[in-house]
């Protein structure tokens, strides 16, 4: 049965060891008064609950229904215990930033009479402290300046790495974190920022374009790197890469485009495996002046297969390229023929 306020009332007095003129004196009130809300003769003003509260140590809701609210208590005692483990995740970390700063400092000043490799091993903790530390910091906009820091830290670790080793590789490094940065997020930003929501229909056809320039980006830069220092002579990025990136990227497209055809799933999936069957036709076409690059190709040339051979290193991965297409060609024949059927039997009802 449910307690009244004034029983309520009298069973946490008592369970706090109080008399009702302890109460009283606590609350600058008489004696009679409290005895009067034990009695359910009167009730408190409002305006006592919240040191009644306190005195009692019960919340206002628990005072005013006059039962205690065992879920709100086991809520609160897990946020409690939430944020004491929270405080020590963040307490151990800042504790070994120390631990490990701390003496590398020392350590570099007395071996090399200043700062050298303690700079990397800064960066470095500066980067660990972004993903382990700074996502409580940040309480607004974590989706934005979550990963910039991220990015933004890896730069600084690259840079100094690249200083200390005198090397010229850090655009290299920074365009391939970058292209990385871009590939992950654009979309996500796109999907979820009203600011792109003209462009949200074809999310997937922008982000792929944004991609295709980094990566064209990163191949230059790598081009002009292994020029520069002599580890390639030939036009490698216009003759080879190039021409596969924008191949790559038009059938990608092509299967992009698929979705907006008005025919049911089935059909749009049947068409995509078909594309895809499609390029093992184009393989034997395909001829390249790199002789390891040219045998590979040749590796899934379907028309040289030989069921009767499947020895390692004669025709065995054109007997699994093969098997392959055969697979992916039974697979557009079924979804065909079941969209198809989905097709005429909506087509019946209409």
């Amino acid at each position: 049965m449910k307690n009244s306020f004034g029983e309520f009332l009298k069973q946490k007095r008592q369970e706090k060891s109080l008399t009702q003129k302890d109460l009283a004196k606590k609350l600058f009130v008489s004696e009679s008064a409290v005895s009067k809300w034990e009695k359910n003769i009167a009730h408190p003003d409002i305006t006592l609950l919240p040191l009644l509260s306190e005195i009692l140590e019960v919340s206002e809701h628990e005072l005013i229904t006059a039962s205690i609210d065992k879920q709100a208590r086991e809520d609160k005692k897990q946020a409690k215990k939430w944020r004491t483990l929270s405080f020590s995740w963040s307490l151990f970390f800042y504790i070994s930033y120390a631990v490990a700063l701390i003496p590398c400092f020392i350590c570099d000043l007395a071996i090399n009479k200043g700062l050298t490799w303690f700079w990397i091993v800064l960066s470095a903790l500066l980067l660990a402290f972004s993903f382990t530390n700074l996502p409580k910091l940040i309480k607004k906009h974590k989706l934005i300046l979550l990963p910039t820091s991220m990015f933004l830290a890896l730069c600084l670790l690259l840079g100094v790495c690249c200083l200390y080793s005198r090397g010229n590789w850090f655009w290299i490094a920074f365009v391939a974190v970058l292209f990385g940065f871009v590939a992950v997020f654009v979309p996500i930003y796109i999907s979820k920022y009203n600011i792109f929501s003209k462009i949200n229909k074809f999310n997937d056809f922008v982000s792929f374009g944004i991609d295709f320039v980094m990566l064209n980006i990163l191949l230059s830069v790598v081009y002009l790197f292994t020029v520069a220092n002599g580890y390639a002579e030939n036009n490698w990025y216009l003759r080879i890469a190039l021409p596969i990136v924008v191949a790559v990227y038009l059938f990608l497209n092509l299967l992009f485009a698929v979705r907006f055809l008005k025919v049911n799933r089935l059909l749009k999936t049947s068409i995509i495996l078909f594309l895809i069957d499609v390029l093992y036709f184009i393989v034997p076409f395909i001829k390249v002046d790199n002789v390891d690059m040219q045998e590979e190709i040749n590796q899934a040339n379907i028309f040289k297969a030989d069921f009767c051979n499947w020895k390692v290193g004669g025709v065995l991965e054109n007997n699994i390229h093969c098997i392959l297409f055969l697979i992916l060609m039974a697979l557009t024949i079924i979804f065909f023929m079941a969209g198809l059927l989905c097709f005429l039997k909506r087509k019946n009802k209409v």
